[in-house]
């Protein structure tokens, strides 16, 4: 689970921390009786938000965050090169700096990167609160395990040929290194990676806004909790169905492809889902299915259907692979072709106990303000982005402004401004 993100110099980020920590105080009176979950929990002194929803004006920095949690993802996977993306307006800082604060089980790590467009100035691991290694200016230091194999001088070497360039300076993370290629030197840092680089998914706005429903079964899959691709897509269905979704059934298929070309100039138009086994190529074919007036059975290819439908079967697999393996999920503009009572209902697969059972997040950004009124999000789980020339992107949660509680109304009082975070457009 996420705790507190931290981001300095960041395009239109100066200084700024996502907390993800409940912040009420006292659990609610009879909420282990409750369905729906005002927390996340390790034990009643560590509670955290299941869903955080991120308000705010065109422009304000919303999509920024999301942004730099891909950003770091992008640094931990491939190195700096291409990374080093600082506020433009405030030249206070050379470095950019990422700090994440998570739980792997019931174990706090806090990982920490800060570079340049030229080198990673510093890097730590820490468990417990207490380092698993750190590197600062170039010198590191490991505190795990040593072996007579694997030394302190045996890590320096491997620290100075594979993490730095001709030129001596640092490009790739120690993490990074270590847990791909000395996996069996300590199991912390091999978890570590896993965690920051797999169990945490973003997804940003793409073109067609679609992801197509074989993604979202190649996800289940992924999970070891669902075994076979028409498993997956049965799991999906299934739910499409609970969701009051106007089709009687729906078929798939998966048939090997002759003309890879041709396919992949379809994917860039429509939405195709081409998967790669070994040396051969597939495409997911899906097909639903309407009723006609005298009650027969029509037969649709799966992209004729709304853009609503369409993009919410791609993302019940995401949704559902998340929840399956504890993890946590970003996603930017979730509202767009969702109809307001399905969005609610997504929202609340990650707040349902039947659901949400190994404690997955969702942190979304949105416009749509019909989810503030129903008693769906607590005062912790909803923030509010604004930006100004002096503090660039800045984030509150609603729980921090004074005198509001669970029972207010939430979508009132920030569309009235109470909470800033809108335009005041004028015409």
């Amino acid at each position: 689970m996420l705790s507190l993100f931290t981001v300095r110099n960041f395009k239109s980020i100066v200084d700024l921390a996502v907390d993800f920590n409940y912040a009420e105080g006292k659990a609610p009176n009879g909420y282990k009786e409750m369905e729906t979950m005002p927390f996340l929990s390790i034990n009643l002194k560590k509670k955290f938000v299941p869903c955080l929803a991120i308000y705010g004006s065109n422009a304000s920095g919303k999509t920024n965050i999301l942004n730099a949690v891909a950003n770091l993802q992008k640094v931990i996977r491939e190195g700096i090169t291409g990374c080093f993306s600082p506020n433009k307006l405030h030249t206070e800082f050379t470095d950019t700096y990422f700090s994440i604060i998570f739980f792997i089980n019931k174990t706090p790590y806090e990982y920490i990167v800060q570079y340049n467009d030229i080198e990673i100035v510093n890097e730590s691991l820490s468990r417990k609160n207490e380092f698993i290694f750190k590197i600062d200016k170039g010198k590191l230091n490991f505190y795990g395990k040593l072996t007579k194999t694997y030394d302190l001088e045996k890590l320096r070497d491997i620290f100075t040929v594979e993490c730095h360039d001709a030129e001596k300076k640092q490009k790739f993370t120690f993490l990074n290194k270590i847990a791909n290629n000395y996996a069996g030197l300590n199991k912390h840092i091999s978890q570590v990676f896993n965690y920051l680089v797999n169990d945490i998914e973003i997804y940003p706005v793409t073109p067609s806004n679609h992801i197509p429903i074989g993604y979202g079964m190649e996800k289940l899959i992924s999970t070891g909790k669902v075994t076979e691709i028409n498993e997956a897509f049965e799991k999906i269905v299934s739910m499409i169905q609970k969701l009051d979704i106007d089709i009687s059934r729906m078929s798939f298929e998966r048939l090997p492809i002759d003309n890879i070309n041709f396919y992949l100039n379809e994917l860039k138009d429509n939405n195709v889902n081409i998967v790669k086994e070994g040396k051969n190529f597939f495409v997911d074919n899906t097909y639903s299915y309407h009723k006609n007036p005298e009650g027969k059975e029509i037969k649709f290819k799966f992209s004729e259907e709304s853009d609503g439908t369409q993009k919410l079967a791609g993302i019940l697999g995401i949704f559902l692979s998340v929840l399956y393996k504890g993890g946590v999920l970003f996603i930017d503009e979730l509202e767009q072709s969702l109809h307001p009572l399905l969005l609610k209902e997504l929202i609340r697969l990650f707040k349902h106990k039947k659901y949400n059972a190994n404690n997955a997040q969702l942190i979304f950004t949105a416009h749509n303000t019909d989810i503030l009124d129903n008693e769906l999000l607590r005062v912790s789980e909803i923030g509010i982005v604004n930006k100004s020339l002096k503090h660039g992107t800045i984030i509150r949660r609603v729980a921090e402004f004074e005198g509001v509680r669970n029972c207010s109304d939430f979508r009132k009082q920030y569309l009235n401004g109470e909470f800033s975070g809108i335009p005041f457009p004028y015409i």
